[in-house]
């Protein structure tokens, strides 16, 4: 088995941060675009991370682990309600069975995948991306620059 990784985008007609101590939303945006990854490695670790776009994550956030035996999804951890997006990725581009744990939580599950591309080239890990970079051996104004010029399609 090889490393597997999903890169996606969602937009959310609404979400909510909701505080974990009262379960009440502090605040509620619309539209919202998320970039949500999805990925297995080799040695079977799975996990999952989605942030908004627009800040970068430091609006709306959350990662965490996937349990998964035997091509089945058993359990997760990371948020009180996997959404919707996660599981499809995982039924529909990695085949693994989700029936266990799916629950329809009313957000959209169309999703467009991309990859990270620069100069020719496409990455699957934004982190095989940087490294492709550091390995030109540019100085720290070309690296910085380089780095804007990665596109996800």
């Amino acid at each position: 088995m090889k490393d597997q990784i999903i890169n996606a985008k969602v937009k959310f007609p609404t979400l909510g941060y909701s505080v974990l101590t009262t379960g009440q939303d502090i605040y509620r945006d619309k539209n919202v675009e998320v970039c949500v990854h999805v990925g297995i490695n080799a040695s079977g670790h799975a996990w999952y991370d989605f942030y908004d776009t627009a800040f970068g994550g430091e609006k709306y956030q959350a990662s965490g682990m996937l349990d998964i035996e035997k091509g089945k999804l058993v359990d997760y951890d990371g948020v009180g309600s996997l959404p919707t997006v996660i599981m499809d990725i995982l039924f529909k581009e990695l085949n693994v069975d989700v029936t266990e744990i799916y629950y329809d939580d009313g957000q959209p599950n169309d999703y467009k995948v991309f990859k990270y591309r620069i100069d020719d080239r496409a990455f699957d890990d934004w982190d095989k991306c940087r490294e492709y970079i550091h390995s030109l051996n540019l100085d720290r104004d070309a690296n910085r620059a380089k780095f804007h010029t990665i596109e996800q399609s």
